[in-house]
């Protein structure tokens, strides 16, 4: 990476023409999304849309690069970090007491989880002149499955337009900040606009419950001065992210049918799901507990208990039933590792005051990690990006994210600066119906171009419009 220097406050005359060509060009952008979200590319499936970007990065003249991620050099270059590749018809299918090992995954995962072929990264590298920060904006084309499908009032890749939102899986998470960025450049390198530093987009594979994609570009050394994570955000700007953690308590329980439950006074049979709420209670006193004299309404801990497993007939106890969750956290929590000790805790203290499980116990095992974010460090882009948006009357102000990303591993991994910025909401993200509202993701395109414009540009970028001299205002990081 080069050296960091504050970018310019005036803009090239370029970036203004590019702006200009954004608002008249407002159908092509629109366009161009409607065609992405109508290519399906659920986790695992994602060939066919990589190349559609890939042909579409190409005609702007970037230099692309595909490349399938290599999950042996993702797990001996971060152990404990790596985790198994995952589909859409396979997600989080090999589950592990401690962390996840490439061993284990070849001798019991699925054949399609060992390996990314035929669903590679797409990089598209716009090289600059020098003398300017480079900078890498970073999405996620994968999405996740769209049942319940008949919960879907437009077709899931229907990409149907009403009342200013474009409706379809992956319009919000994140196929809009993708589009965004590639009609921000489209459109810059259309004005005549030279970034003197180098531009590099990601177009990453199973971001979704794994983050491979994005830690394999860090393996093979794709680094910049700032990164941007394009999920959605409302076009607001996140600094932080917490970590997360999947997981699984698997309960034993005695199967015996109605006759035979009880033997004289003396309970046999015993229901894994009837010893499900013991846990229950216990994992949400410990979410209480984490989150005790949590400031300014940040909770530090979101526990989510989402799917209960069990049981064969509804006249028999069930000999077994498994209880999979979630848990957020904030980085000042810890490790993934120090979550895994607390759950463990918990399920080893229930196990202990019931006989049953004293004598065979529940197991807890994990099914993916995160770690978290504290500090991006990206404060000087944070202060570039928040000059567009207070032009805009948006929030400027830089948040926590309440959601994981790949942002760990660009600023974890990789050590440079980063942030998440996008259009799009969080809340339509993996929900029947998703959709992205077009004026957010057509202001998204604009501030894009203004930031890439601020960011890449030479020292003393000449000449400058008129109407971007207000840009000499300074926003505080």
């Amino acid at each position: 990476m080069g050296d960091l220097r504050e970018p310019p406050r005036l803009l090239p005359l370029a970036v203004t023409h590019a702006l200009e060509a954004a608002r008249a060009s407002e159908a092509r952008s629109v366009a161009m999304l409607g065609e992405l979200v109508r290519i399906p590319s659920r986790t695992g499936e994602e060939g066919a849309a990589q190349e559609f970007l890939a042909h579409r990065l190409r005609q702007v003249g970037a230099n692309v690069r595909i490349e399938e991620a290599d999950v042996a050099a993702m797990f001996a270059a971060y152990p404990g970090i790596a985790q198994y590749p995952t589909h859409w018809q396979h997600d989080l299918v090999l589950p592990y007491a401690e962390m996840p090992d490439y061993a284990a995954l070849q001798l019991d995962g699925p054949r399609i989880l060992h390996s990314y072929r035929g669903r590679p990264n797409v990089t598209a590298l716009l090289a600059g002149s020098g003398g300017g920060p480079s900078l890498i904006l970073n999405g996620h084309i994968d999405t996740v499955t769209t049942e319940p499908d008949d919960a879907w009032h437009t077709p899931p890749f229907g990409a149907e337009i009403r009342d200013g939102r474009l409706y379809g899986r992956g319009s919000s998470d994140m196929k809009g900040g993708l589009c965004a960025a590639v009609m921000a450049l489209t459109l810059l390198r259309e004005a005549g606009f030279q970034a003197a530093g180098d531009i590099t987009l990601q177009s990453v594979v199973n971001e979704e419950h794994a983050g491979n994609g994005t830690l394999d570009l860090v393996r093979r050394g794709q680094r910049a001065d700032v990164a941007i994570v394009l999920e959605p955000t409302d076009n607001r700007i996140l600094t932080a992210a917490p970590g997360g953690l999947y997981w699984q308590i698997v309960v034993p329980g005695v199967a015996r049918s109605p006759g035979a439950r009880w033997e004289g006074d003396t309970l046999v049979g015993v229901s894994a799901i009837e010893l499900l709420p013991k846990f229950i209670t216990a994992l949400l006193e410990l979410e209480r507990s984490l989150n005790e004299g949590a400031r300014h309404g940040m909770t530090p801990c979101s526990l989510v208990l989402g799917k209960v497993i069990g049981g064969s007939y509804e006249s028999v106890t069930a000999g077994a039933a498994t209880l999979r969750g979630v848990v957020y956290f904030a980085p000042e929590l810890g490790m993934p590792q120090d979550l895994m000790r607390r759950l463990g805790a918990v399920v080893a203290a229930v196990n202990a005051r019931h006989p049953l499980l004293a004598a065979r116990p529940a197991r807890i095992e994990y099914l993916h990690h995160n770690d978290g974010v504290s500090d991006g460090g990206a404060a000087a882009a944070a202060a570039l990006l928040a000059v567009s948006l207070v032009r805009r009357g948006l929030p400027a102000a830089p948040q926590r994210a309440p959601f994981c990303c790949d942002l760990r591993h660009l600023v974890n991994r990789g050590g440079m600066p980063g942030l998440v910025f996008g259009p799009g909401s969080i809340a339509e993200a993996h929900r029947p119906n998703e959709s992205i509202g077009l004026g957010d993701y057509l202001a998204a395109i604009e501030i894009l171009i203004e930031f890439i414009g601020g960011w890449c540009a030479a020292s003393n970028p000449v000449p400058v419009s008129p109407i971007h001299k207000e840009l000499s205002c300074s926003i505080s990081p």
